[in-house]
């Protein structure tokens, strides 16, 4: 039946993740292309409580920037593991694909309060 290459479900998710990766430097790519000057970007890990203990799994990078007189924070969340079972039994287990999230706030110069803004309605 066709005759084109076949692709393993793992080349398939690191696409999908680096499609959103490429993405997110896209957004940045315009920020600064409009005028917009980057205050903050950080990539640290990301934790979740398994009982007593932490584990890590994945990581968040937050991105602060000013267009206008608005600032702005994207932060992208990468989950590559997740909690499986319950009570006492509960371990981390890989997620295929990884979960990739991407949220866009903004606050105005007079306000302390962040709003939840579409990553369309940017620009």
């Amino acid at each position: 039946m066709g005759s084109g290459k076949l692709y393993s479900m793992h080349e398939t998710d690191e696409t999908r993740r680096s499609g959103a990766e490429e993405a997110f430097e896209e957004i940045l790519r315009k920020v600064k292309s409009a005028g917009g000057e980057i205050t903050k970007d950080e990539t640290i890990p990301l934790y979740i409580d398994i009982g007593p203990n932490e584990a890590e799994v994945g990581q968040e990078r937050i991105v602060e920037f000013s267009l206008g007189r608005i600032d702005f924070q994207m932060i992208r969340k990468i989950e590559t593991q997740r909690i499986s079972g319950a009570g006492r039994q509960k371990s981390l287990e890989p997620m295929t694909p990884s979960r990739v999230s991407t949220v866009l706030r903004k606050k105005d110069s007079s306000s302390d309060d962040w709003q939840i803004v579409d990553l369309e309605g940017l620009f």
